[in-house]
């Protein structure tokens, strides 16, 4: 072999080896900014028939819908509450009568405690002008005594035995005329709460006629009147009776 082939073959196997250890070198590639991608949700479109739906719930609960303020069943359940409220007064007036009613507001204090007189005695009409109190346990007959001799009703029980005796004397006139002015002055107060519970109603009628016909109104204005005249009535002869029965 000449030396000029062996020149050759020698240069032509180098450039193969390199050709090959550079094929075989991982590629080098430049840097680059990375790229965030922000995560984009998509909604559903409401169509129209979810929005009729939701016009027509809301024209269901309207805030501005009408409430009447007139009630005839409240108004009669005031009414009575005033009625017994003044017939309750008038039963705790001692009139020179036998009455239990009179002691039913009577503590007896036991020891640390205090109980209802119902609780400790049974109270029983012995004649129109005196009762009995059976106490039931003959431990607490001097309580009873003392809690019903200080209950402010002016009374003075009396201890017989095993009872007690509660004389209800009869009123002088001067005590009957005033006990008599003081029941008229109750019925008069208690006619005034129904005056008072009448121009309420009224007042509520007032505010309904916006949204009620005139015909409806006028028939409840007339309702409202004819409870107001039967519970005067009804005081009149509530007061009446009791006066009555305290000139007798």
């Amino acid at each position: 072999m000449s030396a000029t082939r062996f020149l050759k073959s020698f240069t032509a196997l180098r450039v193969v080896r390199s050709v090959g250890i550079v094929a075989s070198r991982p590629a080098i590639t430049t840097w680059q900014k990375p790229v965030f991608v922000t995560p984009v949700r998509y909604y559903a479109k409401k169509s129209k028939d979810n929005k009729k739906k939701g016009h027509a719930e809301a024209a269901e609960v309207d805030p501005t819908e009408y409430v009447r303020q007139f009630d005839e069943k409240q108004l009669t359940e005031r009414f009575d509450h005033s009625l017994n409220a003044m017939k309750e007064h008038l039963a705790n007036m001692n009139i020179g009568r036998a009455n239990p009613a009179l002691l039913d507001s009577v503590r007896v204090r036991i020891e640390n405690s205090h109980f209802s007189l119902k609780d400790l005695a049974q109270v029983t009409v012995r004649d129109p002008q005196t009762l009995l109190i059976t106490v039931h346990d003959p431990d607490y007959l001097s309580a009873v005594d003392k809690s019903v001799r200080e209950a402010g009703l002016n009374l003075n029980p009396m201890v017989d035995n095993k009872v007690i005796k509660v004389p209800f004397p009869k009123p002088t006139k001067e005590a009957r005329e005033k006990l008599a002015k003081l029941m008229h002055t109750t019925a008069e107060q208690t006619k005034l709460k129904i005056r008072s519970l009448r121009q309420d109603a009224l007042k509520q009628l007032k505010h309904d006629s916006k949204h009620q016909p005139a015909d409806d109104i006028k028939r409840l204005e007339k309702t409202v009147q004819n409870l107001t005249d039967k519970y005067n009535k009804n005081v009149d002869e509530t007061i009446k009776t009791r006066v009555k029965e305290l000139q007798s």
